[in-house]
């Protein structure tokens, strides 16, 4: 997940830092959800923090970020759901895999999780991407531009 940072030691991987990861990840995302903050009201520590999230569509979850990657804990702010197995055999007399499957899923990164639930995130991450091409083509073609000019001159010369 994280990158290990310049002071580490040549071929030493720094420990993971989840404040650290977190910041990252809501910079990454922030444009491309509703809101996106660190949990104020569940623990965090050097193994873990949550995020909350509400998408582009309003759907809201808290998000647990570990070193092994991003786990849906709860549809609800600063919550964590008591275990899904138990829920369903209260719920159903029988254990029902798919539902928990589901639940326990976890993403290697924020964009599959965002990517799974969120189905206009993959239409905001892609606008930004359209529009940081058309930046792009425009500045390479006011710098072709400029470059034509500036051998003009020198022929003229």
């Amino acid at each position: 997940m994280g990158e290990p940072k310049a002071s580490a030691e040549p071929g030493e991987e720094q420990p993971f830092n989840c404040e650290d990861e977190a910041n990252a990840i809501i910079n990454d995302v922030k444009a491309h959800v509703a809101e996106i903050c660190i949990s104020s009201k569940l623990a965090s520590d050097a193994t873990q923090i949550y995020l909350n999230i509400r998408t582009i569509e309003s759907a809201t979850c808290c998000v647990q970020v570990t070193s092994r990657g991003f786990k849906i804990v709860s549809s609800q702010y600063d919550t964590i759901d008591e275990d899904a197995r138990i829920s369903a055999l209260l719920r159903n007399g029988q254990d029902q895999d798919n539902d928990v499957e589901e639940q326990e899923e976890i993403f290697e990164t924020p964009y599959a999780l965002l990517d799974k639930i969120s189905p206009r995130y993959v239409e905001s991450f892609g606008n930004q991407l359209c529009q940081q091409l058309r930046q792009l083509q425009q500045m390479r073609t006011q710098f072709y531009e400029e470059d034509e000019e500036e051998e003009e001159e020198e022929e003229e010369e």
